[in-house]
């Protein structure tokens, strides 16, 4: 069995009893050897008749692979099978974007647009069915918000789904004109009908393996080695297991998979179910919505809708009977709450579950707390919770949330430094694909809390922000104890699992501007090259 020894630069280890090293020595798919390069060496020589192939730094940094808390890894996979809207930037762009893909798709198929934002546009316009059937298109079209929660459908598409005559839906979920008719507008897993319908037709076993493959390798070369894979079926973002299995099985997958699904699962397995490369990580519960479409759970109205405070989901006795199935079951549960009254009831409920059991072996995962007031964090920090955060929205809200909600509210927003202070453990995300796939844009959020060209984030307490190791711990370290894999993942320790990566530079010394542009030069994940190559090291099986 070969040895990889990598010295000449600075190895950040994610451990607190040596947080730094020389070097380090790779057997199999485990690290045997970390500290001084004498160390190391002398390690590798006690390996006899084994070849050692070295790795020099040229300064580099080292540091444990990045593990994407929250991350829709499926949805990510399949955006190449849709319309990409993300740099759209006028209604009028849109519609005409819309009508020449339109040229190419057979009449009759569905044509879906995803992750449209029209807080980015320069007049941001709001779309409607109207809109839509102005092109006269023959096909049913639905277009998804970047967010995923509050989608736009023409008029065939509503027919096509079912959705056209639905008097059961709620305003909550379908939104009407003030004559009654449809708008068009579908909010939450409403939408799900139509969802399926365009699944059908472009989603085929084939594609989403070949799909997964690449989007695997796309985020290994940003140094991710491992994501936490949110499945929300629901809202048409379901996770595929089927695809991430036939990858390991030929040893094609490119990082690690942990998979929160939004149904507790039929047989009787609990949480840990699976290997190191394909593992069922629990329950992923919606308790509301999003900022962007209207739907996160407030307190207080919208400012810009007086008439709006979002949804709840479930009902408190609804959400008490969901979490104690699940931790019957050992099945650790990973909620998402987004808005003050959503925060509110998730404490509320688990306090109320936490008086009739006894503790869970693994914390309950708190999703995103974007709008948090100071003394929901001092019950938060009284919980068995994580609180799973996604640094890059601070950057990425800086339009839209101050119209949302208001001058008042803005100092409860993304108080990164009070969540690690109260000694939460906290882990970083992307939430991609409502954001990119690239955890050095979060840590760069985290530390810099600044426009791109580093002027502060005028909404935001600029106090509000995490140091540079608190920001790599949180995608790094962080993440797998979360889930309950500290013990072998998150660290680059003798024993665990070889899951590393090397960044171009040095981030500890380097401006804290550029963290933002930083590059892996190599990505490692089980001791094999997922990005980057060495003459004869082995690399994770490429079936692109």
């Amino acid at each position: 069995m070969e040895q990889l020894l990598v010295y000449g630069g600075k190895v950040w280890t994610g451990d607190s009893d040596k947080p730094f090293a020389e070097a380090l020595l790779v057997e199999g798919n485990r690290f045997i050897a970390v500290g001084t390069l004498e160390e190391v060496r002398n390690a590798a020589k006690k390996a006899e008749n084994k070849k050692t192939t070295e790795l020099h730094l040229n300064g580099n940094l080292v540091m444990p692979g990045i593990s994407d808390a929250h991350f829709h890894f499926t949805a990510f996979a399949k955006q190449n099978l849709y319309l990409d809207l993300q740099d759209i930037r006028s209604l009028d762009e849109l519609l005409e974007t819309i009508k020449n893909y339109a040229r190419n798709v057979p009449e009759g198929s569905w044509i879906r647009g995803v992750r449209y934002n029209e807080m980015n546009w320069e007049k941001p316009e709001k779309l409607s069915r109207s809109v839509l059937d102005s092109l006269n298109l023959p096909h049913p079209v639905i277009l998804s918000r970047y967010c995923g929660h509050a989608h736009v459908a023409n008029t065939l598409a509503l027919e096509k789904g079912g959705l056209l005559q639905s008097p059961n839906l709620s305003s909550d979920e379908m939104e009407r004109d003030s004559s009654g008719q449809l708008t068009g507008n579908i909010f939450e897993r409403a939408a799900m009908p139509l969802l399926r319908r365009v699944e059908e037709e472009y989603e085929t076993p084939e594609k989403m393996q070949k799909g997964v493959a690449e989007a695997g390798f796309i985020v290994a070369k940003t140094g991710t080695t491992s994501v936490h894979a949110s499945d929300a079926r629901s809202y048409g973002l379901g996770e595929d297991i089927f695809a991430f299995q036939g990858l390991a099985e030929e040893g094609a997958l490119p990082i690690r998979v942990n998979t929160y699904h939004d149904a507790l699962p039929n047989f009787t397995f609990r949480t840990g179910f699976g290997d190191t490369w394909v593992r069922y990580g629990g329950l992923k519960v919606f308790l509301d919505g999003s900022l962007g479409g209207h739907t996160a759970a407030l307190l207080s109205p919208y400012s810009d809708k007086a008439d709006e405070k979002g949804i709840l989901l479930y009902s408190d006795d609804e959400l008490y009977n969901l979490l104690y199935d699940a931790a019957s079951r050992s099945i650790q549960v990973q909620i998402h709450m987004i808005g003050d009254a959503a925060i509110e009831q998730g404490i509320r409920v688990v306090k109320r579950l936490l008086s009739n059991i006894e503790k869970p072996a693994l914390p309950f995962r708190f999703n995103h707390l974007i709008v948090c007031h100071p003394e929901q964090i001092e019950e938060l920090k009284t919980l068995p919770i994580v609180a799973d955060i996604q640094p890059t929205q601070s950057y990425t809200d800086r339009v839209m949330a101050p119209s949302r909600l208001g001058s008042d509210r803005l100092p409860y927003l993304y108080n990164f430094r009070t969540l690690y202070e109260t000694g939460l453990l906290l882990t970083g995300s992307s939430d991609c694909p409502m954001e990119l796939p690239n955890s050095w844009l979060g840590i760069w959020a985290a530390v810099a809390r600044s426009e791109m060209d580093g002027t502060p984030l005028s909404y935001l307490n600029p106090d509000e922000t995490l140091t540079l190791e608190q920001a790599l711990r949180i995608y790094t370290v962080n993440p797998p104890e979360a889930a309950g894999m500290g013990h072998i993942l998150g660290k680059i320790k003798e024993g665990y699992l070889a899951d590393f990566t090397i960044i171009d530079g040095d981030p500890f010394t380097m401006p804290v501007q550029q963290l933002k542009d930083t590059e892996s030069l190599y990505t490692f994940v089980d001791g094999k090259l997922s990005y980057g190559n060495i003459e004869n090291w082995p690399h994770i099986k490429d079936i692109r």
